[in-house]
């Protein structure tokens, strides 16, 4: 199985589980790789390789946000991005 169509699947899991923070993470990598496989040039394909470097790329965004969140003092900001990064 692909990682779009597991993103899809993990979705629906954590909509049954109502588990907030996982659905959000989900939702928005599955965002980000639509957003990909509609790129000019994509021609609505997303390889599994490049799903894992957005994923990768998320999670490092995420980190360096929470880091600039704990920095100005809003460590329930970091908290909120660091467990979103958890779960992706």
């Amino acid at each position: 199985m692909a990682l779009f169509d597991q993103i899809s699947e993990d979705i629906k899991s954590a909509m049954k589980a109502r588990d907030k923070v996982r659905l959000e993470t989900l939702r928005n990598i599955k965002k980000v790789f639509l957003e990909a496989k509609t790129a000019p040039g994509a021609n609505d394909t997303l390889t599994d390789a490049d799903a894992l470097k957005i994923i990768s790329k998320l999670a490092k965004q995420g980190k360096e946000t929470a880091t600039t969140y704990t920095q100005a003092g809003r460590q329930d900001l970091a908290d909120a991005e660091l467990a979103q990064v958890v779960q992706a």
